[in-house]
């Protein structure tokens, strides 16, 4: 983003970005933000100024754009100087605008051609592994082709976003019928409607790879569901039910033989903007929960029911025929899963990714390869 000008205004500063956009920035805020050597460790990039420290009624006295590097300087009310760079306000900015570009889908706007992209391009450079990362970002998943049907070439493949989560099920893990080593419904052969893997732990995984090593029957469709543009939806239907599950913690249990994991957050979390920010909705995994009062519990039965309606209407859904040397990659925070049943033999190999490495694999490659 360029910064085109500045002007202090009733003690704040006023900026002006290309493209016509403004934003007034507080004294307060600019003076506890500020990103010179007195104020943040320039090797660390931890905060050196003493927030609590700060007059709550400094102002500016005087701002001057400064290039080279490109900053804006600000005079204050207590007689000091600092300087914050315009990266870093064009960063907050611009953080304040995230989700805005993002391709929310459902009926009527599925995407007519699946984001996708070749395996060898993703192995190949980090610019093929940014423009499979953006993928994911804008539309909430991608498929790779042409990816080996091998548990290597899965491994490879996830190994350039960054290390898999190590979950219950292992760092990778195969995912197939014949498989019993945990008392789990994804390993059947029947549908399974769609919903969020990781209700029962903490930290969720932010994506999900599955990479289609074998099948051989019918049926056995991946389906994909974007949970953002139902959110989006009933936030606009139905204020009422979206309030609800956004205030509503939901449990979620996974039990079996020396296990037992419970979480619980709501059904729809925001971000400190007000954005959605993560969909959590496993029917499946939901724990018992009684709720003290009785008609915030009635409230809850019926944005949940309203949910998953949507969720199940086919008409949202996009289905994806995973065949051996293709891959699927999700964001496990945004898309609700689920597959269509099938008969015959299905081999997936996988893995998830912590959200956290996903974003910060896509911060450093739009700095290196740009």
């Amino acid at each position: 983003m360029q910064l085109n000008s500045i002007d202090v205004i009733n003690g704040g500063l006023s900026t002006e970005w290309n493209g016509g956009a403004t934003r007034h920035f507080d004294a307060f805020w600019l003076r506890d933000h500020c990103d010179d050597a007195q104020s943040l460790d320039q090797q660390t990039k931890q905060r050196l100024v003493d927030t609590f420290d700060i007059d709550p009624s400094i102002s500016i006295l005087k701002a001057s754009l400064i290039s080279t590097p490109e900053r804006v300087e600000l005079d204050w009310s207590d007689n000091t100087s600092n300087t914050i760079t315009v990266e870093r306000l064009a960063g907050v900015v611009a953080h304040s605008n995230h989700g805005k570009d993002l391709a929310l889908w459902q009926q009527g706007n599925l995407p007519s051609s699946l984001p996708s992209i070749d395996y060898e391009q993703v192995l190949a450079s980090d610019k093929g592994v940014l423009e499979w990362l953006e993928l994911i970002e804008k539309f909430g998943f991608a498929v790779v082709t042409n990816t080996k049907p091998t548990e290597d070439g899965a491994e490879k493949l996830g190994d350039r976003i960054n290390l898999a989560q190590r979950t219950i099920f292992g760092t990778y893990w195969p995912l197939s019928a014949e498989l019993s080593e945990h008392d789990d419904s994804a390993y059947s052969t029947s549908a399974l409607l769609p919903h969020t893997d990781g209700t029962y732990y903490h930290n969720a995984a932010g994506l999900q790879m599955f990479n289609c090593l074998e099948f051989d029957g019918s049926g056995g469709e991946s389906v994909l569901v974007d949970g953002f543009a139902i959110a989006h939806a009933m936030r606009e239907e139905c204020p009422e039910h979206f309030h609800t599950l956004c205030t509503v913690s939901v449990p979620g249990l996974y039990l079996e033989p020396g296990v037992h994991l419970q979480a619980e957050r709501p059904a729809i979390q925001l971000d400190r903007h007000g954005e959605v920010q993560q969909i959590s909705f496993n029917n499946y995994d939901r724990a018992p929960m009684l709720l003290h009062n009785n008609k915030v519990m009635t409230a809850f039965y019926a944005a949940y029911a309203e949910f998953n309606r949507r969720s199940c209407d086919q008409r949202h859904w996009l289905k994806i025929p995973l065949r051996r040397g293709t891959a699927l990659i999700f964001n496990n925070w945004r898309c609700l899963h689920g597959r269509m049943g099938y008969t015959g033999k299905r081999v997936f190999y996988g893995c998830y990714h912590d959200k956290a490495d996903f974003d910060s694999r896509l911060r450093t490659l739009r700095v290196s390869v740009h």
